[in-house]
């Protein structure tokens, strides 16, 4: 009950936000420096996203900005991109897939706030601009500096004034928000509207290269001046629709105008060692039968082009 009176404290008048982060690594499908709150703090953070940022906030957002919302996910955005590809597959066209490097890690926290000011309640807003340079701590790279050193790698840091933490459902929603801007330029100045974006990629689909080019390099621009973010080279990229694209984990390619997806393979790679290692835990003991059936029901909805091969590849082990 203490808990629940702070959090209507902290709610009803204007008492600054504090919070004290575990942080931990996970590893798949790549190293991140995850930051979960206490509880309390989690309640709150839920709160601030559901009943402040999103009411207020949701109306700037285009719907081609398909991250992390509700009714939105990785689903509705292979489904809008394939829609695309069908639209333009009688076509000779090219598609801009661009990447931000280290996108959360490097948010700018005076740019964002100048983004909310505006759009919230005095209170409300000193509310959330705690929750934004909560990364500012100095525990916080104290104990990224140690998991190095625990681990043998290098991590990525939160500079001063920058990133927001990756586990706080606030971090979600303005991570998709801070772009919003770009997007409508993207959409109604450029006139592009083969367009999609997912947290930090995005995918543009248009019949002139050159046309492209110019785009790339006036996104870059804006990235770099307005926003303090970088492009990652090695996964920024204009191809012919004919080679295809590697989107969101599932390879697209155009072949006798249909749309033909898989996997990679070292997307496969990744999934037949993770099942031999269920296999392996199971058979000495280390999990159990609930365990090894949730893990394969897992690969088979999320890979739902795949079924096949996973499936295969399941009676093959089995067999053996």
């Amino acid at each position: 009950m203490s808990y629940i009176k702070e959090i209507e404290n902290i709610l009803e008048s204007s008492y600054t936000y504090s919070c004290k982060y575990q942080i931990f690594l996970i590893f798949e499908p790549k190293v991140r420096v995850v930051m979960s709150l206490p509880i309390k703090d989690k309640v709150l953070n839920h709160y601030v996203t559901r009943y402040i940022l999103i009411p207020k906030l949701k109306k700037y957002l285009d719907e081609r900005n398909v991250a992390t919302r509700k009714d939105m996910g990785v689903g509705l955005a292979r489904k809008l991109f394939k829609k695309y590809l069908c639209k333009m597959k009688n076509k000779n066209f090219y598609i801009l897939k661009m990447d931000i490097e280290k996108y959360f890690y490097r948010i700018d926290h005076e740019v964002l706030k100048r983004l909310l000011k505006d759009k919230l309640s005095e209170k409300e807003f000193t509310l959330i601009k705690d929750i934004i340079d909560s990364t500012n701590r100095e525990y916080i790279h104290k104990k990224i500096e140690f998991l190095e050193k625990k681990y043998g790698i290098e991590l990525p840091k939160y500079e001063y004034g920058k990133g927001l933490p990756i586990g706080n459902m606030t971090s979600q929603f303005l991570s998709v928000f801070y772009l919003y801007k770009l997007d409508h330029k993207i959409i109604h100045d450029y006139h592009l509207k083969y367009y999609m974006k997912y947290m930090d990629d995005f995918v543009i689909l248009h019949e002139n290269k050159q046309y492209l080019e110019n785009i790339f390099l006036k996104i870059k621009e804006e990235l770099e001046t307005v926003y303090k973010l970088k492009i990652n080279k090695k996964k920024s990229l204009i191809v012919n629709s004919k080679e295809g694209i590697t989107f969101l984990g599932i390879h697209y390619k155009i072949k006798k105008n249909k749309i033909v997806e898989f996997l990679p393979n070292k997307k496969k790679q990744a999934i037949r060692k993770k099942i031999k290692k269920n296999f392996f835990e199971f058979k000495n003991n280390m999990k159990n039968i609930e365990s090894l059936f949730s893990s394969r029901e897992c690969f088979l909805h999320s890979y739902k082009v795949s079924r096949k091969y996973i499936k295969e590849l399941i009676y093959e082990m089995e067999k053996n």
